[in-house]
């Protein structure tokens, strides 16, 4: 193994460390030795890789997001929604994205931190989340709107781009302040509550 390939191994090493660290013990919590611990390196070799606690907790969110929606596009492939009308495919799509809250509750906490943190640091534009550009996206919801507008199940009236960035926003926003428990959530049906927000999301790409 050349020294470049064991520098990059290392780096995914710390990258991936860093976010169980994050994920278990919180961020501000999170010592950059505890992570070096973790890893089996050196605090010293941590900062080789990343000057400063910001930069690893940015590449930790990028992490966590592009494994998270690599999981959520393999079970979609998976479950062959293609027979499914467009509208019927974003119900699907909206759906396993609102069960991310159900089945990593820990990591929903992650990404809120992580936005708090990053925003705090002056990095808001670079909280890597959910949505992507939807101009240049090949993602499966996006396709499956793009599915719904040729097959006639999205309503040509509705601002599609619009509804996209906005069922993406709200559904995360919901899942956030419910896996922090927050006053006045806790006697509510959490999984009605989720359903009843992606229902509105396709009602909408209706044009209901």
């Amino acid at each position: 193994m050349s020294l470049e390939e064991l520098r990059e191994r290392n780096k995914i090493l710390v990258i991936e460390t860093a976010l169980q660290c994050f994920i278990k013990g919180g961020i501000e919590n999170t010592k950059i030795r505890e992570v070096a611990k973790a890893s089996g390196l050196t605090e010293r070799s941590i900062y080789r890789y990343f000057e400063t606690k910001t930069d690893l907790v940015q590449a930790a969110a990028y992490l966590f997001w592009n494994r998270t929606l690599e999981e959520m596009s393999n079970r979609v492939l998976s479950s062959k929604i293609g027979s499914l009308s467009g509208l019927e495919q974003i119900r699907s799509l909206l759906y396993n994205y609102a069960s991310l809250y159900f089945e990593n509750r820990q990591g929903v906490l992650f990404t809120l931190e992580a936005e708090m943190y990053l925003y705090s640091a002056g990095r808001s534009k670079a909280v890597n989340r959910p949505p992507e550009s939807f101009e240049r996206s090949t993602s499966p919801l996006v396709t499956a709107i793009r599915t719904g507008v040729k097959d006639g199940s999205v309503s040509p009236e509705v601002d599609v781009k619009e509804l996209y960035y906005n069922a993406y926003d709200s559904i995360l926003g919901v899942m956030q302040k419910l896996a922090l428990e927050a006053p006045g959530y806790n006697e509510l049906d959490n999984k009605k509550r989720m359903k009843d927000l992606c229902d509105l999301f396709v009602k909408a790409f209706k044009g209901c």
